[in-house]
């Protein structure tokens, strides 16, 4: 019975994604690659974002790294309504799959990286 009520909470329309929907997020990894090959551990910050219709971008919320930050999603490999989507710009790029967010930027002389869980508020 625990299953079954599992299952349908799973599958109910109110686990999809839409647009104006606002994540709230925990980091779980943010490191900073050097381009002479050190790695430095940054502090784990919270964030949240919203996915824009108008823009159709993720849009970030103030304060942070990822503060005000807009991420066109990628229409060829984003599907809001599964919870699963790509974003990019030209330096950063996002995976977000159900709940699971993988953030990277590539800059002069370092790559930065961050993993985080993320709940729709």
């Amino acid at each position: 019975m625990k299953k079954l009520l599992i299952t349908l909470m799973l599958i109910s329309p109110f686990s999809f994604a839409d647009w104006g929907d606002v994540y709230y997020c925990q980091m779980t990894s943010f490191v900073e690659i050097k381009s002479d090959g050190t790695v430095e551990q940054y502090k784990q910050q919270k964030f949240q974002f919203k996915l824009d219709s108008t823009e159709k971008a993720m849009v970030f919320g103030k304060g942070g790294y990822l503060s005000e930050l807009k991420i066109t999603l990628d229409p060829n490999r984003s599907w809001v309504t599964v919870n699963s989507w790509w974003a990019s710009d030209n330096y950063n790029l996002i995976n977000f799959d159900t709940g699971k967010l993988m953030f990277s930027g590539v800059f002069t002389k370092a790559l930065h990286s961050i993993s985080a869980d993320c709940d729709k508020f």
